[in-house]
């Protein structure tokens, strides 16, 4: 039973990082477990090879949390209760973190939405036709560089490219320094990346549009066929939704997978870290303007301009940079403007309880 437990351990992803803030905490009866559902607030849990259960949170944890990051996310591992005579287990504590990627909630909220957590390999993946985009994968880079996690750039459906080799050096001269691979779903089982990625004690996730074939390469490595797929649309070769909710999985190489849905809109937060990291050359260029608060408009001086008219810095490089910079910004001001509003409420609250511990004091002299 204990080699049991310690293979689930090692399998799921646990290591000397979680084994050292589980020390630190005194609730001796909680048994760890990984989150590899959510739904509406249930959380289904792993906590054995073959063992998961659903899970809701704590009364307590429920009511200290302000964020969506106070709750469990898909890759989370949590420390739970297991009641002997219940169904469910309750979710006591979240261990720290190693990596979060997120996103900014779609729509007027300043929240983050959390796509997985704890994941060492980013799959962005993208087919080799209209869907190839270069300005949306410097979005998808900077929100990986922030999450901490390993950027790779898979391209799917490689069958359809007349030259898949010329189509890697272009995304590699694009993106240095990041892993470019191809693939297409007749070759999955050939595929050396799949063994070499997927290594026991791994997890990675995928991200990407829709329809770009996450889900068929999902239910290949998972050995069936759990995974919803539809086919990719021919007039824009755009694909609808097809996974809708975010799972985690163990491979068939051993290895773990999340499957995210599709994304549409990808809006930046806080990821101001992740856009420096990702235009480090802009960065550096930035750097070279005459005045500290260049505006790159028509200063003297100006290195931004300078590379712009030389053509060493590429238009559209300077103005995706220009715009997810302005994203960052604007996510920033929201976030400022809900702190400040969490802080008056915070306030209020002390203040109301003060008052009551007042008259409840005045009334019992």
């Amino acid at each position: 039973m204990l080699n049991a437990q310690k293979e689930f351990l090692f399998l799921f992803g646990w290591d000397d990082f979680f084994e050292n803030h589980r020390a630190n905490l005194v609730d001796s009866f909680l048994i760890p477990a990984r989150i590899i559902v959510e739904e509406r607030q249930l959380y289904r849990v792993q906590i054995g090879l073959d063992q998961s259960l659903w899970a809701a949170i704590s009364g307590k944890m429920k009511n200290e949390a302000q964020n969506r990051v106070d709750y469990p996310a898909v890759g989370d591992w949590v420390l739970i209760e297991k009641p002997e005579q219940a169904d469910r287990g309750i979710i006591h504590h979240i261990l720290p973190r190693k990596t979060i990627l997120h996103r900014k909630q779609i729509g007027s909220s300043s929240d983050a939405q959390i796509l997985s957590t704890n994941v060492d390999y980013v799959f962005i993946t993208t087919s080799v036709n209209e869907d190839l985009n270069y300005r949306r994968t410097e979005r998808y880079l900077s929100i990986v560089r922030k999450a901490g996690s390993k950027p790779v750039i898979l391209l799917t459906k490689a069958d359809i490219a007349d030259d898949i080799n010329e189509v890697i050096r272009h995304v590699e001269q694009e993106f240095p320094g990041i892993p470019v691979y191809a693939i297409c779903q007749d070759q999955f089982s050939e595929s050396e990346i799949l063994s070499l990625y997927f290594k026991k004690g791994t997890t990675s996730v995928f991200i990407g549009s829709s329809g770009v074939g996450k889900s068929t390469l999902v239910n290949f490595l998972i050995g069936h066929h759990q995974a919803k797929t539809q086919e990719i649309r021919d007039d824009d070769g755009k694909g609808k939704h097809t996974t809708t909710s975010r799972n985690l999985y163990l491979s068939t190489y051993g290895g773990l997978i999340i499957d995210t849905p599709g994304m549409r809109e990808l809006q930046m937060a806080d990821h101001s870290e992740g856009v420096t990291d990702q235009f480090s050359e802009i960065e550096e260029i930035i750097h070279q303007c005459r005045f500290s608060d260049c505006q790159h408009q028509a200063e003297p001086g100006c290195a931004i301009i300078k590379a712009l008219a030389e053509g060493s810095l590429p238009t559209a490089k300077w103005m995706s940079y220009q715009k997810l910079q302005s994203e960052v910004r604007h996510g920033l001001r929201k976030q400022d403007k809900a702190v400040a509003s969490q802080d008056r409420k915070a306030w209020k609250k002390i203040s109301v309880q003060a008052r009551e511990k007042s008259r409840s004091k005045k009334n019992d002299d």
